[in-house]
């Protein structure tokens, strides 16, 4: 019998999900993506960067400054460029029609564009560690696919495609 109200039915979803693997299974392939899109190493970097040029200070000082930048927000830590960047940006991190970590300004900007040197300041300013289009496309369609064994989604026909 289906449940007749909103918290029953998230009750009732956790607990079918909490017996299962499923969840576990979506976070460790979503990990796998993000390592070979090269994201983790872009926001590893970014943390360490941070703290080498003295922009934070803390672990929580990192957390914040990385989060903005994950979430294409502005924060201190992250110069005045990146705050233009993101200014323009639209939904889930696309720019100029491009995905997220596809443009200039991720592992490119640690090569100083005439010189070939590294300039810190510059890479934290133009790094991109929103969460590319592609694994939150992978997460959403692999959540669906959990959730389409549980319940019935009312966006989508029977075979899964979208009404």
């Amino acid at each position: 019998m289906p449940s007749s109200t909103p918290d029953a039915l998230e009750s009732d979803l956790l607990n079918k999900l909490s017996v299962t693997s499923a969840l576990e299974d979506l976070q460790e392939s979503l990990l796998g993506s993000l390592h070979r899109v090269g994201w983790t190493e872009r926001v590893t970097s970014l943390a360490t960067e941070l703290l080498r040029a003295g922009r934070c200070e803390t672990f929580d000082d990192v957390m914040d400054a990385v989060m903005a930048s994950a979430e294409g927000r502005s924060h201190p830590a992250l110069g005045p460029k990146h705050s233009e960047k993101n200014g323009d940006t639209t939904t889930n991190g696309t720019k100029e029609g491009k995905a997220n970590g596809t443009k200039k300004g991720n592992s490119d900007a640690k090569k100083s564009s005439e010189e070939g040197s590294y300039d810190p300041l510059k890479y934290i300013e133009e790094v991109d560690v929103r969460i590319p289009d592609s694994v939150v496309d992978e997460g959403v369609r692999g959540l669906k696919d959990i959730l389409r064994d549980m319940v019935d989604l009312e966006d989508e026909a029977p075979n899964g495609d979208k009404k």
